[in-house]
């Protein structure tokens, strides 16, 4: 039976080993584009296009965009934060408030939105894809109007 002199020697050395792959999450940055087909929509309006870029260095992520429904002008957004669990302002559709970004793991996060008056509140789940070509967002918003869940599929251009 092998003994090392050291008891700290097995742990750091997996420390080191694990912590080389399990902290450092792939970069996002990049000009994003929403698959509409392949989305799953539920009882959500479809969008016409959804164009996302993305400017990330962990943890900070800044991303700005446009999106457009039919029948509807363009509506631009963006955001500045970071996966740090804090509260960033934000304005959404559906109003004002904040929302916390924290990783899941270093191919996806967690996002939780809530206006100011606490009317509304959205969550969602985006995961890289290995390949680094493919975001998928899975959504819940709880607003006046009930419950509605949907999946957006965006691809790397």
């Amino acid at each position: 039976m092998m003994k090392f002199g050291r008891p700290w020697v097995i742990p750091a050395l997996i420390s080191l080993t694990l912590g080389g792959t399990i902290l450092q999450a792939p970069n996002l940055t990049g000009t994003w584009h929403l698959n509409v087909d392949k989305s799953k929509w539920g009882s959500v309006r479809k969008p016409v296009s959804v164009v996302l870029v993305i400017e990330h260095k962990e943890p900070q992520i800044q991303y700005h965009g446009s999106v457009t429904y039919a029948n509807e002008e363009t509506r631009d957004f963006g955001f500045f934060g970071a996966f740090d669990g804090k509260p960033y302002a934000m304005t959404r559709s559906y109003g004002s408030g904040t929302i916390v970004l924290h990783r899941l793991d270093p191919y996806s996060f967690e996002s939780a939105f809530k206006t100011e008056d606490g009317s509304s509140e959205e969550t969602a789940k985006t995961t890289l894809s290995r390949d680094g070509k493919v975001l998928t967002r899975s959504l819940r918003l709880r607003s006046p109007e009930g419950t509605k869940n949907w999946t957006e599929i965006y691809e790397k251009r």
